[in-house]
């Protein structure tokens, strides 16, 4: 391999790795068996990616070894490294295919039972050891965003002082000597001998104009869209900006599941990811949970509008109250693709399900001395009962004890059949009750008269209505480096538009009598901007002519 073609397998390289990755994800995702011939591609590609990284790696190693012989300056070899466009490329092409596989072939910060039961006991373990559970945490995620951040660094220290130098000191100012003349390719016309037509015609076309006279010759130098040389590095700037961010929120974000119970409260965070719980600051209570049916939802809209599925699920959603200190600090809802904002925080309405237990029931309460012989004047009233509430009727308080859904069969309950029974607790003049009450009328009467506590108490319970009770699945995320990356993803778009929109071009002129000797250059557009100016540059010489002969026909006059 030739020494002053070190990179020359770069190319090489980048596509056997993507050919090795390509047969990777094929297998561990796509194919349900593996048999030989896929084995056989996995090895090939594996040797054609081994082979081409040993060619590039050796000649990287004889293209160091030439330049140390020269520089003896190690650290100019590791500077060069950090600053080189292919290491960027290189750690972009990994970063993306990493991104792909987190975003859509493995779904991240799930329990490890998950990955176990979707792709089996030793690829579901092995996703969880090497972190591709929880990719954009990993180490290695983090470590590639901050190589790239150095390279980038690195690119922009080592391009930009040339480019500055070239952009905003005094030496962009030269003049259009002879040497110049031959590097830029200088054109000749003849032109009437006036500096301020000349400076005229270079501010006509948007040109900043410097001039200076020395002798007999005068030197123009025209400049615009200077700034554009920026763009690039504002780019730059913006990118490093989004990385931060997200490193931020790498290292500091948090992102759990929250089980609460409605009309319940809780401050522990599941990240599922690592098994472990965390205590918010702050906790939260699902003050009310309501499933949405799209019959329900047109309503709200205000729309009419006949549908076979209006008592099917449209949303489902959550009323809120987070509460810090013992106070109430702020409220509202959360539904499905609605999260809930509280600071740095935000909740997301996740799922739902049944906690097994009664969440509101209505009870009818009768004299029992009275009901065997007049039920109607035996009718005292009804009390809502709420889980996790104390109601008061006369002189009596209640709560729900204990319930079940389906007292039968109790996973017929959670199928939505429901058949609910209930322990009551009552406080009465200082004395504590416990009143059984079943779905049906006369399993209620029966239960409450074989209990022999119940004797001296003087009512019949009987269950008028029922609602169970649900648990609201939220998602909480604390992500401190959005802004970072709000504010990042601006300056890259600013950056765009003044590396894209706007263009530096440059213009050396020197009159010499009535002899114009004039160059120019564009640092993007380079063959538009050329017709554009030799265009003008004809319009000026055919101005000067028709102005030569004008003078000739006022001498003849």
């Amino acid at each position: 391999m030739a020494i002053n073609r070190p990179f020359q397998n770069y190319a090489l390289l980048v596509i056997s790795f993507l050919i090795l990755v390509g047969v990777l994800i094929v297998g561990l995702f796509h194919l349900e068996e593996r048999g030989i011939i896929y084995f056989a591609l996995l090895g090939g590609s594996l040797a054609l990616f081994s082979f081409a990284l040993v060619l590039y790696l050796y000649g990287v190693y004889l293209y160091l070894r030439e330049e140390y012989s020269k520089r003896k300056n190690f650290l100019s070899f590791v500077f060069d490294f950090f600053a080189d466009i292919r290491l960027a490329i290189f750690i972009m092409i990994v970063l993306g295919i990493l991104s792909m596989v987190g975003s859509t072939y493995i779904q991240q910060n799930q329990p490890i039972e998950f990955y176990l039961d979707v792709f089996g006991a030793d690829l579901g373990y092995w996703f969880w050891r090497l972190w591709f559970t929880d990719l954009f945490r990993s180490w290695y995620y983090i470590g590639l965003i901050v190589l790239l951040a150095i390279n980038l660094i690195a690119c922009s220290y080592k391009r930009l002082p040339r480019v500055w130098l070239q952009t905003f000191t005094k030496e962009r100012f030269q003049k259009l000597d002879e040497n110049m003349e031959r590097h830029l390719k200088a054109l000749s016309l003849k032109v009437n001998p006036s500096e301020d037509r000349i400076a005229k015609f270079l501010i006509g076309m948007s040109f900043k104009v410097y001039m200076e006279k020395e002798g007999e010759k005068t030197y123009f130098y025209g400049e615009k869209g200077r700034y554009s040389r920026l763009g690039v590095y504002v780019v730059h700037i913006g990118l490093l900006v989004i990385m931060a961010g997200a490193l931020i929120d790498a290292l500091w974000g948090v992102r759990g599941s929250l089980i609460v119970p409605e009309g319940s409260k809780s401050d522990t965070l599941i990240i599922p990811s690592k098994e472990k719980a965390i205590k918010l600051p702050f906790q939260i209570e699902v003050e009310k949970f309501r499933i949405v049916s799209y019959q329900e939802e047109f309503e709200r809209k205000g729309k009419q509008r006949e549908t076979p599925f209006k008592d099917a699920i449209a949303s489902f959603e959550s009323d809120i109250k987070i509460i810090q200190d013992g106070k109430v600090v702020a409220q509202g809802m959360t539904a499905v693709n609605d999260p809930f904002d509280f600071g740095t925080y935000r909740i997301f309405q996740a799922t739902y399900g049944l906690t097994g237990s009664a969440g509101r029931v209505k009870i009818a309460i009768f004299d029992k001395s009275l009901a065997p012989t007049d039920p109607q004047k035996a009718f005292i009233g009804e009390v809502e009962l709420k889980a996790n509430g104390v109601s008061e009727f006369k002189n009596m308080l209640l709560s729900i004890d204990r319930s079940t859904l389906n007292i039968e069969d109790e996973e017929k309950g959670f199928e939505g059949e429901l058949k609910p029974a209930l322990a009551i607790k009552v406080l009465m003049e200082g004395k504590d009750y416990t009143i059984p009450v079943v779905y049906s009328p006369e399993l209620t009467i029966f239960a409450q008269r074989m209990v022999p506590e119940l004797e001296d108490f003087p009512y019949f319970f009987f269950l008028v209505d029922f609602e169970p009770q649900y648990f609201s699945g939220l998602q909480v995320s604390r992500q401190p480096g959005t802004p970072i990356i709000w504010l990042g993803s601006i300056l890259v778009v600013g950056g765009m538009i003044i590396a894209f929109y706007t263009v530096h071009r440059k213009i050396w002129a020197r009159l010499e009598g009535d002899t114009l000797r004039i160059a120019f250059w564009s640092h993007k557009f380079k063959e538009e901007f050329s017709k554009s100016f030799l265009k003008s540059l004809e319009e000026l010489r055919n101005e000067n002519i028709a102005h030569g002969q004008k003078l000739i026909a006022d001498k003849q006059d």
